[in-house]
């Protein structure tokens, strides 16, 4: 396969061995690991270790010479390194956190990779020989936490507090509220699909991140519920894919619930589900007469 991100990163360890200020570079992200998951469409994340972090933040000129931009996004993230996530031209992707040497030096000092560097990273650039004191990585995803009952309860109240509005929004065809509250309970559904994967498949199961490769880390019954949950934006397709995504939702909350041994908030789910099953003959009606 060839390397479409090549030249931008050629491009970038040229800038960065002529800017003094630049001491290191490490790729971390699918593209540095050896689990066959980077495709033709992988981005490269790049991890650039300055001595000083200020002129890369204050002026966008370097990764706008790297090559051309199409768009990019600058992030503040608070307690961590801030990034610029850069399209360029071609739909090549580079998202570059812009770190100092603490960022290295804290996993040295552990003798300790996180997350991100233990799955696998690779040194671009070492002026310092600073890199080549890491741990090596383990290739293996982190283990993730199941929930504590109080988590998994809220989650599942909160979805149903949302398929509550449902009705109401159907009936008045507000379709792009019906969406809104719709996507909500989406999140709560990619909640529970990761949290079923974790109690059914072990917490050595790589959840990915929103819905990432998910084929991968779902059983095949709930893969083929997944396809009917999203809908269009007309009336009776939002409730077909309403009525399914209730339908997943129910099923992956009780085993989740029975596998990890919680108690399980069923009020909410019957009387909800019986709530908004009522409207189902009204829906049809104002379907088949808008139709008209």
């Amino acid at each position: 396969m060839t390397d479409r991100h090549a030249e931008l990163i050629e491009r970038l360890m040229a800038w960065a061995r002529a800017d003094e200020n630049i001491r290191a570079l490490v790729q971390t992200g699918s593209a540095a690991r050896q689990d066959g998951s980077a495709d033709r469409f992988s981005d490269r994340d790049i991890e650039v270790i300055a001595r000083d972090r200020e002129p890369l933040l204050a002026s966008d000129a370097w990764f706008h010479a790297i090559g051309p931009v199409m768009v990019a996004l600058r992030l503040e993230n608070g307690d961590f390194f801030d990034t610029r996530l850069v399209f360029y031209e071609g739909g090549r992707k580079i998202d570059f956190t812009v770190a100092d040497r603490s960022r290295l030096d804290a996993m040295i000092g552990a003798n300790r990779l996180d997350d991100l560097y233990a799955r696998g990273y690779r040194v671009l650039l070492d002026k310092d020989g600073l890199a080549a004191r890491l741990p090596a990585s383990t290739g293996s995803a982190p283990r993730r936490a199941l929930p504590a009952q109080d988590e998994f309860a809220a989650t599942v109240t909160e979805f149903w507090f949302e398929v509550a509005h449902m009705p109401t929004y159907l009936v008045r065809d507000e379709g792009w509220v019906v969406k809104f509250r719709d996507w909500t309970m989406k999140e709560m559904l990619l909640r529970m699909l990761e949290w079923h994967a974790l109690a059914t498949g072990g917490p050595e199961t790589d959840t990915w991140h929103i819905g990432t490769k998910l084929r991968r880390w779902v059983d095949v019954e709930t893969w083929d519920e997944v396809h009917e949950v999203f809908s269009r934006f007309d009336r009776a397709d939002t409730w077909r894919g309403l009525v399914a995504t209730i339908g997943l939702f129910t099923r992956l909350t009780r085993e989740t619930a029975a596998a990890l041994g919680f108690a399980y908030p069923i009020q909410a789910e019957q009387s909800v589900t019986a709530y908004v099953l009522g409207f189902e003959d009204e829906i049809a009606r104002l379907d088949g007469s808008s139709s008209d």
